[in-house]
């Protein structure tokens, strides 16, 4: 009788340490933001064709290996990717506005919206180069494993758009280099 007794303290002991952990969970704050920002030696206009095209953040941002489908107009708000991968789930990036050589904005759904991010990148002139800022904000919503992971996103976030801006700069300056002017035309065009 007593090792049952033992059992079924462990076993509620097990039941209230999850039930603890799924409460704090939901408790959590769901949402979180992050910015990072790279200083790139082009204008602005050699940056945009890269920022305002769904098709060229491909090139130089983490995106999946399959499942990926080009919608919307080639440039400007409408221009979109969706993607069905086994690694990056199910998602949607959309660019909802572009402010000519100031700024682009942008939407992720991924998971049919169970996880929004919102995002912006803005072009600062600096003297012959530019400054590009890049914020983003996203919500979990209510799934308490993920409440735990947002306290972690600046960070994780953070990590992924300095590596993806440091692409973008290596890309947009092999593009001026490539001809010798700045680089207008849109990426991947020949």
């Amino acid at each position: 009788m007593k090792a049952f007794r033992i059992i079924g303290l462990v076993f509620g002991a097990l039941a209230l340490a999850m039930i603890a952990f799924t409460v704090i969970g939901i408790l959590l704050p769901s949402g979180w933001e992050t910015e990072r920002s790279i200083v790139i030696e082009a204008p602005p206009e050699a940056i945009l064709p890269w920022l305002e095209r769904a098709e060229a953040w491909g090139e130089w941002t983490p995106s999946p290996d399959d499942g990926v489908e080009l919608f919307g107009p080639p440039a400007g708000p409408g221009s979109g990717r969706r993607w069905d991968d086994a690694r990056y789930g199910q998602g949607e990036f959309e660019i909802t506005a572009v402010e000519e050589g100031r700024r682009v904005s942008y939407e992720v759904a991924v998971e049919g919206g169970a996880i929004r991010i919102s995002g912006r990148l803005e072009l600062l002139p600096e003297g012959a180069s530019t400054r590009v800022v890049w914020r983003e904000e996203g919500d979990f919503g209510w799934n308490p494993l993920l409440g735990y992971v947002a306290g972690q996103m600046e960070e994780l976030q953070g990590n992924q758009l300095e590596d993806a801006l440091r692409t973008l700069r290596t890309r947009v300056l092999a593009a001026m280099e490539e001809t010798a002017l700045p680089a207008t035309a849109a990426p991947g065009s020949s």
